[in-house]
């Protein structure tokens, strides 16, 4: 056995001569053995039929006792498992010590047995002398035939016959080859336990620790998504405290600097003029950077809301253009717009419309040295869901094929160095994408090659509705 800590389950190994197949309970020609044996069949396909269902531990042990109990007519069951003592535990018993830390037996759940009993069974180390520890160490099975075997264990044996015992089984469970627990039975009357009932008993074991260890997954996997949810609220939530404390004073900052370009405070020089111009043209970009962080964190936070008007679609590109401009003007493109020419009307929220254009935009210029960019407008109307195509065209430097699967994550960068340069957060595409899909369309990618462009395609819906729709690249 290796050593246990509050960190590493326990478990033994299944030693070579506890792994001989089983073979399930024979039906026998006549009377009560075909009775009985039909029994434990309908017993065991009713295990495996239900076992499989989402269950807690305690109820996959409840489970199993109550058809052990049925099938076998059995008085008692017990379901324990291998585990550790927690740090400062109470002594839950007069029968055995409780050494902090050590491996022990805990209880699953019981049925059948007084509670006084039961509080001897919650916490028991494997040293304890009693048959369920001798089995969890030995992973072998243990039957007692009469009230006389089970007094062999004194202290333990007095309890359960004080109960009512008369005979007992105490069968180990295993999964995957690793001793999991124990289940025990116990009977009013004594029992000779010929071979199938035995066989019987021991399938029980098995079937009883997959289903708990299914259960046990299942509540482990809930923890760990419980504890990313949590992490990630967290996260959002400290970027947008830290990105709206920023916003604050920068937004001063910027004012007053304005105040003094435009000399309300007393003249300045040209040469003063151009450094406050630098000033405020290093804040504006700072504060659009806290502006997508702060896009960012309210997206992760959940707390994006959708709030649609009705407008105009020319008017609607013609916003983002103004606002993209003075950049692709300082780089020497031109931004042109083809397609679709007719008026229509949009029922959307106009403030996120803009700001995935503005980035899908943005992120065009940012890596285009020369060249157009072509904002293509395409409307496609099936008289259900009517769908406004953006699509923007590039000449930049491309995306290897490798990387496109990268694109739209938060805080990716292609080219770290290069991003850097461009005082880019790798936040533009992501937050397109999730505002596109707020708004029930999507963002895609839709050809890459390297030192030759790139096209990206957001597909919104003209009307907006609640429900998210899948968009297909046409």
């Amino acid at each position: 056995m290796r050593p246990a800590s509050d960190d590493t389950p326990v478990v033994i190994s299944q030693p070579a001569s506890s792994r001989t197949a089983y073979r399930l309970p024979a039906v026998s020609a006549s009377g009560d053995d075909s009775r009985s044996a039909s029994g434990r069949l309908r017993a065991l396909a009713a295990l495996s039929g239900s076992l499989t269902d989402a269950l807690t531990p305690a109820e996959a042990a409840t489970f199993v006792e109550n058809e052990a109990l049925s099938a076998l007519g059995a008085t008692s069951a017990v379901v324990v498992t291998l585990g550790v003592f927690p740090p400062a535990s109470t002594p839950p018993s007069t029968l055995v010590r409780d050494p902090v830390g050590a491996p022990a037996l805990i209880l699953v759940h019981a049925v059948g047995l007084p509670e006084e009993v039961q509080a001897t069974l919650k916490q028991l180390p494997l040293d304890s002398p009693v048959p369920l520890a001798e089995v969890a160490r030995d992973g072998e099975s243990i039957f007692l035939h009469s009230s006389a075997e089970i007094l062999r264990y004194p202290a333990w044996g007095a309890a359960m016959v004080a109960a009512g015992a008369n005979a007992a089984s105490i069968v180990p469970v295993w999964a995957n080859g690793e001793l999991r627990g124990v289940l025990a039975l116990t009977w009013g009357t004594p029992r000779s336990f010929d071979e199938d009932e035995r066989a019987f008993v021991i399938t029980l074991g098995i079937m009883c620790a997959q289903a708990i260890m299914r259960a046990h997954l299942r509540d482990a996997e809930q923890r760990a998504r419980e504890a990313a949810e949590h992490a990630n609220r967290s996260k959002a939530h400290f970027l947008a405290t830290i990105s709206h404390e920023i916003r604050t004073p920068l937004n001063a900052m910027m004012g007053y600097t304005q105040l003094l370009a435009d000399e309300i405070y007393g003249s300045v020089s040209q040469l003063q003029k151009d450094q406050l111009g630098r000033v405020r043209a290093s804040g504006a970009h700072l504060l659009e950077l806290v502006e997508e962080l702060l896009g960012y964190a309210r997206i992760e936070a959940g707390e994006e809301v959708v709030r649609p008007e009705h407008a105009q679609l020319a008017t609607v590109v013609e916003q983002s253009i103004v606002l993209v401009r003075p950049l692709a003007e300082k780089k020497g493109l031109e931004i042109r717009v083809e397609g679709y020419a007719e008026a229509l009307e949009l029922f959307t929220d106009v403030r996120k419309v803009r700001q995935i254009l503005v980035n899908l935009l943005a992120n065009a210029i940012k890596f285009s040295t020369s060249g157009d960019i072509v904002l293509l407008l395409r409307f496609a109307d099936d008289g259900i869901d009517p769908l406004v195509y953006f699509e923007v065209i590039d000449t930049g430097r491309g995306i290897a094929v490798e990387n496109h699967e990268h694109i739209f994550d938060a805080f990716w960068q292609d080219d770290s160095a290069i991003m850097h340069a461009m005082g880019s957060t790798g936040l533009g595409l992501s937050v397109a994408r999730e505002l596109a899909r707020l708004l029930g369309g999507d963002v895609l990618l839709v050809r890459s090659v390297l030192a030759r462009g790139s096209t990206f395609v957001a597909a919104l819906p003209a009307k907006y509705e609640k429900a998210a729709r899948a968009i297909s690249r046409s």
